[in-house]
């Protein structure tokens, strides 16, 4: 299993560093994990995109119609009280932002529950030190 944050999520659909990384863990190995926050957050970050000139009006249409198809095969984790609690305890430990310890505790959630080892893409640092120190595999899609 292959969790991805957001910012390596939007690498699947805008060409930049660590898009062919974030590829390969989509073609190695369905079922992608995320966070269910990340819908709100791809959608921010690729019209974001779109408004800075980083994507052309179709490419933007075409990255949104491609990632809302992805999303429906994605293991998509519900932010529940357990996530929350556990978010704020890893906040507590590493110094995380919100949307990166929901990420964070998502995947470890997942991790417990279906008791397999789990490969958590991101591109910030911080947040893949901590994912190492609370014991996931972690990869820099940026740095792979």
């Amino acid at each position: 299993m292959n969790h991805m944050d957001t910012r390596a999520m939007i690498k699947r659909f805008v060409a930049e560093a660590g898009s062919e990384t974030v590829n390969d863990l989509v073609r190695k190995g369905p079922p992608i994990v995320t966070a269910k926050i990340a819908f709100a957050e791809v959608h921010a970050g690729l019209k974001r995109k779109h408004r800075e000139g980083f994507l052309s009006g179709r490419d933007y249409a075409l990255s949104v119609r491609q990632f809302e198809d992805d999303w429906e095969s994605y293991i998509r984790v519900d932010l529940r009280d357990e996530i929350l609690r556990l978010a704020r305890d890893l906040i507590r430990q590493h110094p995380l932002r919100g949307f990166d310890a929901i990420h964070l505790a998502s995947a470890l959630s997942v991790k417990r529950a279906v008791g397999e080892d789990l490969t958590f893409g991101a591109a910030d640092v911080r947040l893949l030190r901590a994912a190492g120190s609370e014991g996931l595999n972690s990869i820099n899609v940026e740095a792979a």
